[in-house]
């Protein structure tokens, strides 16, 4: 049945509203009063004029309506426009009685102020009107509800000359309104902009749409994923898969992230994705990433440029003092072949950045380096650099969508939004102007709204390079960067775990006989965990860095291992025993793939008593091992516990440590003896001493010659006196022997008596 309240405004109040609900008043006069009304409301600035207007709440809608499809997208007068699209229950409970009915605003948008107001404006401002002979039912009279959740199409078709439109060329506001059971409020909104024109304006606006093809990053480790949203992405259908198709259109640039070739490399050849559990399933995106990538290759011939390997967040590295990492991004890229040969392009998230990013970005000697106009506070297009490449100055609305309410994103709004503002752009400047602009691609939708082939008058299409091949316009240069800008920023744990990744990928390649494995996978691995991508997406960003990061925790743990015997006996003041260390890195046909050499260092519990010299070990292959003979310097017996724990060569552990009990036994043997030597020698001159003092008193008591000498006759006591007695020499002591003296006392030689010494 045909709407219960045909052509009025949105509130169904007022003299008009109740003039329409006459059914005597004659088509034609309805006609005319709505013409009459559009004027006056036109030329007054009740609707959209040089006036303001306070801006009402966006109603709540009871339906969620897209508009899939309007054609033609540059309607004439005389000709008829068709709107297409769904209606869907978002509420809790059944709607009753559904029906879409064709609206327009009949007032022209002819300036970028007005433009802009009715971006910002709610659903149901302005009201303008309904075409009541534009309608559909969305319902079946043995099913008049819509229940919570479902969807019903709709298709509306209209003449543009019933929609008494002003006669001005300008940008109309038309949609779709939704009613219930034939009450006048709608229960549900839908508008885009459509330009009805009547001349062509007389200037020409040069576009320039950049394609970007990037993903965020997935790839962990070799042929292993941390999930599956590439294969999503090139399915038929999928983003990438639409963003392609547009970088095919003539007169596109794109710009290709390396790391996505990279991705889509392994994943051609067979994956896994990591499981929340820890293990892995096959990938299914090998057949589609195959088919991309062929498509890819035809991107030969159009104008294209490599970005940054994992494009990193350049502000975020720049302002934590982290640029080392783009410098092995860059390297990283130069690994690429497909991408290799293009021009870079420096990229900032968000085009947002202050002197330091547009600094860090010059770093990397682009061909360019594009800045949103948030930042720049310009409109040219190309602009002067900051003693760098020049500035392709990208329009950062342009793909705002709109007008609401949502769902105000679809291809068909954007694309009706690009012919609208670039309209007003080309018609609002002064004749012979040179006006340009640059887009950035990103998403199916966008992709959809921007389709090459479309062809309107007051629009050329260009390259990037071509824009480069012009004359960069002069600005203040002096760039934009809010707090909020600061703030969507790779958070400082996301720095932190980032730093901690780097650190263990240069102790891998320091272990290493060939550093360059693990020095590319290192370039890759780090320019991905700062990748743009991860801002705002901490738990995300987690997920991708920590099982990298637990990989090369046990790979520097677990892969060099020490073994000898758990105690070890020495006998003497120095000592060797025999240790291994055992290359447990995965091997492969080539030989030098993981080969190692490590130091062993030994660290003793009492270095005064017992040290062990370092040892170098020769080249280790993968599952092979070495063992070399430790050398032991002890200065006393006993046992002392040694810790040894391989390094890399400049000293960084890598391994588990063991500990060995060394036990020394006869050390300092030599002091001993001479110890011993000397008590020996003391002993033997003493008793020497004393045999000589003993054999003088005998030989003097013993002696019958008297005291002339042998042959000399002694006087003869008179009779009856006793001779004298003869006088004992005294007693000889021995000579005292000084008690810490180790050294014997003097001896004088004498001539052997064959007894020797005792």
């Amino acid at each position: 049945m045909p709407p219960s309240e045909p052509g009025q405004s949105d509130e169904g109040s007022g003299w008009l509203a109740a003039l329409l609900r006459c059914r005597h008043v004659e088509q034609a006069l309805v006609r005319g009063l709505r013409l009459l009304l559009a004027t006056l409301l036109c030329v007054s600035g009740l609707l959209y004029g040089t006036g303001q207007r306070a801006h009402a709440a966006e109603p709540v809608p009871l339906v969620s309506i897209t508009i899939d499809a309007l054609d033609p997208s540059l309607p004439k007068r005389d000709g008829t426009i068709t709107v297409s699209g769904r209606v869907r229950n978002i509420t809790k409970d059944p709607l009753y009685r559904l029906q879409a009915i064709f609206w327009r605003n009949q007032a022209p948008i002819t300036s970028r102020a007005d433009f802009s107001q009715a971006v910002a404006s709610a659903s149901n401002e302005p009201f303008g009107a309904r075409l009541t002979s534009s309608y559909q039912d969305l319902y079946q009279n043995s099913d008049p509800y819509l229940e919570p959740g479902q969807s019903a199409s709709f298709t509306l078709k209209a003449k543009v000359s019933d929609l008494a439109l002003s006669p001005t060329s300008g940008v109309y506001l038309m949609g779709v309104h939704v009613l219930q059971n034939g009450n006048s409020t709608a229960v549900g909104r839908a508008r885009v902009f459509v330009p009805v024109l009547d001349d062509a304006p007389q200037n020409i606006l040069q576009l320039t749409s950049v394609v970007l093809l990037t993903s965020r990053p997935s790839q962990i480790r070799t042929g292993v994923f941390a999930d599956d949203h590439l294969a999503t992405d090139v399915a038929p259908g999928g983003r990438l898969s639409a963003l392609l198709e547009a970088a095919r259109q003539p007169d596109m640039t794109y710009a290709v992230d390396p790391a996505l070739i990279d991705e889509l490399k392994t994943m051609k050849g067979g994956y896994q994705v990591l499981s929340a559990n820890g293990s892995t399933v096959a990938g299914s995106g090998t057949a589609d990433a195959a088919r991309w990538l062929e498509q890819f290759g035809g991107l030969a011939e159009r104008d294209g440029y490599r970005l940054p390997y994992g494009l990193p967040d350049l502000a975020a590295l720049a302002h934590s003092g982290s640029t080392s990492v783009l410098e092995r991004a860059v390297e990283a890229a130069k690994r690429v072949p497909e991408t290799s040969s293009l021009d870079l392009l420096a990229m900032p998230a968000g085009g947002a950045a202050d002197l330091e990013t547009v600094r860090a970005a010059d770093e990397l000697s682009p061909a360019v380096i594009l800045l949103s106009d948030a930042s720049t506070n310009a409109s040219a297009p190309l602009l002067q650099g900051i003693n760098s490449p020049p500035i392709a100055n990208y329009r950062s609305t342009a793909f705002g969508g709109g007008p609401g309410p949502d769902p105000s994103n679809t291809p068909v709004h954007l694309q009706q939004r690009l012919l609208a503002d670039t309209w007003i752009e080309a018609s609002t400047n002064p004749p012979g102007s040179t006006l340009g602009r640059v887009r950035l691609i990103t998403n199916a939708a966008q992709a959809e709204g921007d389709d090459g082939s479309q062809r309107v008058p007051w629009m050329k299409r260009a390259t990037l390079s071509g824009l480069l091949g012009s004359t960069p316009t002069t600005w203040s240069k002096k760039l934009h960067y809010t707090d909020e800008m600061a703030k969507a920023e790779l958070n400082p744990q996301q720095l932190r775990d980032t730093s901690r990744l780097s650190r263990s990928y240069n102790t891998y390649a320091e272990l290493l006989v060939d550093t360059d494995q693990a020095t590319a996978a290192a370039d890759r691995a780090l320019a991905r965990s700062v990748s743009m991508a991860w801002r705002g997406q901490g738990d995300a960003a987690i997920s991708f860095i920590r099982p990298q990061q637990r990989e090369l925790n046990t790979i520097l743990r677990d892969g060099v291992g020490l073994t000898t015997t758990p105690r070890v006996t020495t006998s003497g003041a120095r000592g060797v025993f025999p240790i291994t260390v055992l290359n447990r890195l995965a091997g492969s046909d080539n030989s030098d793939t993981n080969a190692i050499k490590v130091r062993i260092g030994f660290t003793s519990d009492n270095s005064q008593r017992i040290k062990i010299d370092p040892l170098t070990s020769d080249v280790i292959e993968a599952q092979r091992n070495f063992t070399g003979n430790a050398q032991v310097n002890a200065s006393t017996n006993g046992t002392v516990q040694v810790r040894a724990q391989a390094t890399t060569m400049s000293g960084i552990p890598v391994g588990r440590p063991i500990t060995i009990d060394v036990k020394v036994t006869q050390a300092g043997t030599v002091g001993w003896f001479i110890a011993i030597g000397a008590g020996v020698v003391l002993i033997g001159a003493t008793a020497l001493r004393i045999r000589q003092v003993a054999k003088e008193r005998a030989g003097t008591a013993t002696d019958t010659d008297g005291p002339g000498g042998p042959g000399v006759d002694q006087p003869t006591p008179a009779d009856g006196q006793q001779p004298e007695p003869v006088s004992s020499p005294p007693p000889v002591t021995p000579p005292a022997v000084p008690a810490q003296s180790p050294e014997p006392p003097a001896v004088t030689s004498e001539p052997s008596t064959g007894r020797g010494h005792e």
